[in-house]
């Protein structure tokens, strides 16, 4: 009897640990803290992640905690703003989470945690598309002038999609995420066919990099449909 114990304990256990090497696992590949000032000042968290387990998954919640001198939390954010979160083994994706600071706030923010977690999705079925993007700064436009994040982007399948969306990140040198603009196109792309997003990048966040000194790199961006 204790023997037929013994094996049953090993066999739940090889089942956990399958069932543990079989589920999707949500990666922070880099992250990244600014306090923007505007009208209001808003504190921003930026993240990469990936899915390094090898089963689908969804990046599906999140905490941001902005901290003090004494690493107390001033104020938290727990609504991710996540694109292209379903993820397939290997897939990566861009999300951000922001709170507005009270003025009393600004001047003792100190530190930050950011908490990302998956949750297993095996229904959604997503599209990739090819994408291309680039950065356009100071594009007159009438009698202003506009900084640009612009992804052109391929139908390459045989069917009329609708819905089509994009994420474009701006990047540092270091591959820190510095800005995130998203968009959708809600009528039908044929296939072949091609279409251009474009979407202005907010001149609070540039100023706040020249003013810290950070320069914008590269940047990236994901297209996609969801079914």
């Amino acid at each position: 009897m204790k023997k037929l114990s013994i094996v049953a304990l090993i066999l739940v256990l090889c089942l956990l640990a399958t069932g543990a090497m079989a589920a999707g696992k949500i990666s922070v590949d880099q992250e990244n803290f600014h306090v923007v000032p505007s009208y209001s000042t808003y504190a921003y968290a930026y993240a990469k992640v990936s899915n390094t387990g090898n089963k689908p998954t969804k990046l599906n919640a999140g905490l941001l905690e902005i901290l003090d001198e004494d690493g107390e939390a001033i104020t938290s954010e727990d609504y991710v703003r996540a694109f292209a979160e379903y993820l397939q083994p290997g897939e990566y994706t861009y999300c951000y989470l922001y709170s507005r600071l009270e003025d009393d706030q600004v001047e003792h923010v100190d530190d930050y945690q950011l908490t990302l977690t998956g949750k297993s999705d095996k229904d959604t079925v997503v599209t990739k598309l090819p994408v291309e993007v680039e950065y356009q700064p100071n594009v007159e436009n009438g009698w202003f002038t506009y900084n640009y994040l612009t992804g052109t982007v391929t139908n390459n399948t045989d069917e009329t999609l609708f819905n089509i969306k994009i994420v474009m990140v701006l990047l540092d040198a270091d591959g820190n995420v510095l800005y995130l603009a998203a968009d959708t196109l809600y009528d039908g792309l044929t296939p072949g066919s091609g279409i251009v997003f474009r979407c202005d990048v907010d001149s609070n966040f540039l100023d706040y990099y020249a003013a810290q000194g950070i320069e914008i790199a590269s940047c990236d961006a994901i297209a996609y449909v969801e079914k």
